[in-house]
């Protein structure tokens, strides 16, 4: 046991490893599915609780077992996180990860055939990128981007149903997420190109690959504002837009994309983790055009 594990409680070194904060943004975006579809039976309500934690699992067993794979790499370019911080051994990690897919198949066998087999497929997709797709050109970009799009789709299957206003949600969620994961290639690529990785930063130059980025953060504000050009909606929804999405992002994100620094782009990338949860106002102000038809 390393000194660090002598002073920290187990409690604390797990929640450290499994990032459960970023755990519930997710499961938030589950509820927000099943929010815009329509209203829900109680027997409904009980799957989308299981549906929320085998979603919960999937987002922290995807982190333990990225660090495991990327141990090495992190031991040199990134080493605060948990592994090279000694929060815990590689071994260690691979057993919490083991413990995580497992928990995530018991949980994901009490929900309905298709939505277990949903859960199987992104574990499955979630496995291949940290094993081979983050190291790919945009293929793990992409695979990232459908993942966290794909838990607002869930969300409305399991608590309720699909609707247009999910699609549009979900949509926009696959953009930006897209552009965020674009990013991030673009941030590690200094440390990428060094230990011989090939990923979308290093394929295309840092130059394109932010091009990349703002067309996709710009497309997600396109979609997001679908709604208010196609149904007589409220002034709340693009007003709550306006604040939450649209001015943080093209004042406070995309200004650090055309001049970037390794400064500017780390704080562009802690940004865009922000807007996605204040995005959520406006998302929830969706359900309320149900009852303005366009």
């Amino acid at each position: 046991m390393s000194e660090y594990q002598r002073k920290v409680s187990l409690p604390v070194r797990v929640a450290q490893i499994t990032r459960p904060h970023v755990a519930l943004q997710a499961v938030a975006y589950t509820l927000l599915g099943a929010y815009l579809g329509q209203d829900a039976s109680n027997e409904q309500l009980q799957t989308l609780g299981r549906a929320s934690i085998a979603v919960a699992l999937i987002v922290s067993y995807g982190f333990v077992v990225n660090d495991y794979y990327d141990f090495d790499l992190d031991k040199a370019t990134k080493p605060a996180r948990p592994l090279p911080a000694k929060v815990f051994t590689p071994t260690e990690a691979l057993y919490i990860a083991g413990l995580l897919a497992g928990a995530t198949l018991i949980v994901g066998i009490t929900l309905p055939p298709l939505l277990f087999s949903i859960v199987g497929i992104n574990l499955a997709l979630t496995t291949l990128y940290s094993l081979w797709l983050k190291r790919t050109v945009l293929l793990g970009n992409i695979a990232i981007a459908a993942l966290n799009s794909s838990i607002v789709l869930f969300g409305a299957m399991a608590g309720s149903n699909l609707s247009t206003l999910v699609w549009i949600v979900a949509i926009g969620s696959l953009l930006y997420t897209l552009g965020q994961e674009v990013l991030y290639t673009v941030c590690d690529a200094e440390g990428d190109a060094a230990a011989g990785l090939f990923t979308t930063a290093i394929y295309f130059g840092s130059g394109p690959s932010l091009l990349l980025v703002q067309a996709c953060m710009v497309l997600s504000l396109v979609v997001a504002l679908v709604p208010w050009f196609f149904a007589a909606a409220p002034l709340w929804y693009p007003l709550a837009l306006i604040c939450c999405t649209i001015v943080p992002l093209v004042c406070f994100v995309l200004p650090l994309i055309w001049y970037p620094t390794a400064r500017t782009l780390a704080v562009a990338s802690e940004r865009v983790k922000i807007i996605r949860m204040s995005s959520l106002l406006p998302f929830l102000l969706l359900r309320t055009l149900q009852a303005y038809p366009g």
